[in-house]
């Protein structure tokens, strides 16, 4: 099993697989478990040199790094000076530590996407005038703890036939051991970037030659997983300088006389000492990914969210067939990311590339047919365009589908119905038009559905009474219409309800009093009628109540001062009428803004409700109090105390 590495220090997932970058919600329902994966066989390192001791390419399957060296010149047939008391094997000794996250125990994540940044969350401190706060933030998923299946240690000797009559070799000689490193660069790099002697290349090959502590001198091998070690730590070295390493926030170990698999920072090593994950989020990577990583043959898991790295994604990934997890959300990569050689990865079960620049469509059968096992597949926050193919229906693993702030077109595909396994769902901020699929409310482990900001339609059905796992339900921005179901009331676990600017016309429904876990609602901008519900005061959790700009009449309940957590209560543009309730002293005393303008009410603003004022008595916390208490007219609407409200409008 593998336990993923967090990059958040607190929390590395919260929505998925590593942990989300800062574009994710903060949903802080995610949790960590153990990936029950099995990592697919691959070849290990003797073989393929034993392959390359034939005259074969150096590496296994990568058809595109040759290897020039020839058995006579890369293996000395006769060592004419005695054998290194020590070998670098590449074997790793333990793991790097790494800072842990708090270990969720459900859902696997690479170290958010808070968020792709989402849609703010309430807003927590008011202030003068009226801070709407935005909804309630989620991170999206769980972050890991990286640290891969170990694969058995290669137990096969591919030590070569010495020729007859060899020629001498002096592994001694300075000359020797550089003209042997060379050559095993050129065959990892090519020779255009080594004869350039500003490029991560010529760097990394400088530093293995003049100033490694390790002093690797390929001329003295006896074994073949000494080259592919020499290869992992050259591609390694490169990518250190590729990416400003001397600049990284943490980059203990890199550059040092040891394995790359003994404290090199965010390094982890499988048992045959090939590199099997590199964790380096929020490090202050900047730059572009080399190609050489194609020579990390046994990388499995590739996070580093939140940097600055920039350019397009080297095609090379394509070669590690062994990758599960891909996160590389939050940074500044540009162009094509579903290119031909992405989906060699046949067994990637988290892909991550949120928050970045990418462009294009997104090849739906392509998807489904390379990445059957796709459990988070989250592009949001870049600039996809087209439709969400009916393909998606066969992704039979699928948990969180993240596509929020792009493009995207078109109807959401009944087929998402066949997905039994989906939790997340996140298409905020697109262009999707037509009605919500009724299948849709048909995956009882959704949790989570979000679709602020499109051109929806239709009704709200009364299957959503079914969904009770759900503990987000937004569908703000849209042109829904008809009645909010009394079948809400059966969402127990719901925590934020986003129905704001719609069309939907009817009362509130009572039910909404069974809601014991509502943390944020917003019901504003409808066409909403009848009395206030008094049952939303004796919800425990409720914080933020917007039902502003409706058509609600009636009087404002007494019950309001029963709310024990009410932060905000937003009644403006309404018909309410009669005398504002007074409150019983201690009650209240967590609200911060209260607006009550543009109704039809009348009286005095109650003493006590001043009294909540937070520069008047030190448990108050009232920050913002709107009413119609503007002159002219004379009177006016609400009488307020000199000092009390801090908005007076006319009514």
């Amino acid at each position: 099993n593998l336990v993923l590495d967090e990059v958040d220090n607190d929390n590395l997932f919260k929505g998925g697989m590593f942990e989300p970058g800062a574009h994710e919600r903060d949903l802080g329902v995610y949790e960590t478990r153990d990936w029950g994966v099995k990592v697919p066989p691959r070849k290990n390192s003797i073989e393929a040199m034993a392959h390359l001791l034939n005259g074969g390419s150096i590496f296994d399957d990568m058809s595109s790094m040759s290897f020039s060296m020839s058995m006579s010149t890369m293996m000395p047939t006769v060592a004419p000076s005695p054998s290194p008391t020590s070998t670098p094997t590449g074997l790793p000794s333990s793991p790097p530590t790494v800072s842990p996250t708090e270990s969720p125990t459900d859902e696997p994540t690479f170290s958010p996407s808070e968020s792709p940044t989402t849609s703010s969350a309430p807003s927590i401190r008011g202030s003068s005038a009226p801070t709407t706060s935005p909804a309630p933030s989620v991170s999206h998923v769980p972050s890991i703890s990286l640290v891969p299946t170990t694969s058995q240690e290669p137990t096969i000797s591919a030590r070569p036939t010495i020729s007859s009559a060899p020629t001498p070799i002096n592994c001694t000689d300075p000359a020797t051991r550089e003209q042997f490193l060379m050559e095993v660069f050129v065959a990892c790099s090519g020779e255009g970037p080594l004869n350039d002697p500003n490029s991560p290349q010529s760097e990394a090959a400088d530093y293995i030659i003049n100033t490694d502590p390790l002093s690797v001198n390929p001329c003295t091998f006896t074994d073949p997983s000494q080259f592919t070690a020499l290869q992992q730590r050259y591609a390694l070295v490169v990518f250190f300088f590729a990416l400003g390493g001397d600049n990284w926030l943490i980059n203990s170990g890199w550059l040092g006389g040891t394995s790359v698999c003994i404290d090199w920072f965010g390094l982890s090593c499988n048992s045959d000492g090939l590199v099997s994950s590199i964790l380096l989020s929020r490090n202050n990577l900047i730059g572009q990914i080399p190609p050489e990583i194609k020579a990390l043959i046994g990388l499995e898991l590739f996070q580093v969210i939140e940097n600055g790295i920039n350019g397009t994604v080297p095609t090379e990934f394509g070669l590690l067939q062994g990758l599960i997890g891909f996160d590389i959300e939050s940074n500044e990569f540009e162009g094509e990311i579903f290119f031909d050689e992405i989906f060699n990865l046949n067994n990637i079960i988290f892909f991550r590339v949120s928050d970045n620049e990418f462009t294009g469509t997104v090849p739906w059968i392509d998807v489904v047919d390379s990445f059957p096992d796709v459990v988070q597949f989250w592009i949001a926050a870049n600039r996809f365009e087209g439709s969400i193919g009916k393909q998606i229906g066969q992704l039979q693993s699928l948990e969180s589908f993240f596509g929020y702030n792009n493009s995207l077109t078109g109807f959401i595909p009944s087929e998402i119905g066949n997905i039994d396994t989906l939790e997340f769902l996140d298409l905020e901020n697109n262009l999707l038009e037509g009605t919500l699929p009724e299948v849709l409310y048909s995956i009882t482990g959704l949790s989570l559905i979000i679709l602020t900001n499109n051109s929806l339609t239709g009704t709200i059905s009364t299957s959503v009474g079914n969904l009770d796992l759900l503990t987000d339900f937004w569908l703000s921005d849209n042109n829904f219409i008809g009645s909010i179901p009394s079948e809400v009331g059966r969402l127990s676990l719901l925590e934020n309800l986003l129905l704001e600017k719609n069309q939907l016309t009817g009362p509130i429904p009572s039910e909404v009093g069974n809601l014991q876990s509502l943390n944020f609602t917003t019901l504003s901008n409808n066409l909403l009628s009848g009395a206030i519900p008094t049952s939303f005061f004796s919800l425990p959790n409720l914080e933020i109540l917007y039902i502003e700009n409706n058509t609600l009449s009636g009087n404002i309940p007494t019950e309001i001062s029963n709310a024990p957590e009410l932060r905000d209560l937003y009644l403006t543009g309404n018909i309410l009428s009669g005398e504002i309730p007074e409150i019983p002293p201690g009650s209240l005393l967590t609200l911060e803004e209260l607006l009550l303008s543009f109704n039809d009410l009348t009286g005095d603003m109650p003493s006590s409700i001043c009294a909540l004022r937070n520069d008047t008595i030190p448990s108050g916390s009232l920050i913002s109090l709107h009413a119609d208490c503007a002159i002219p007219p004379e009177p006016p609407e609400i009488t307020c105390a000199v000092g009390c409200c801090t908005t007076c409008t006319g009514g």
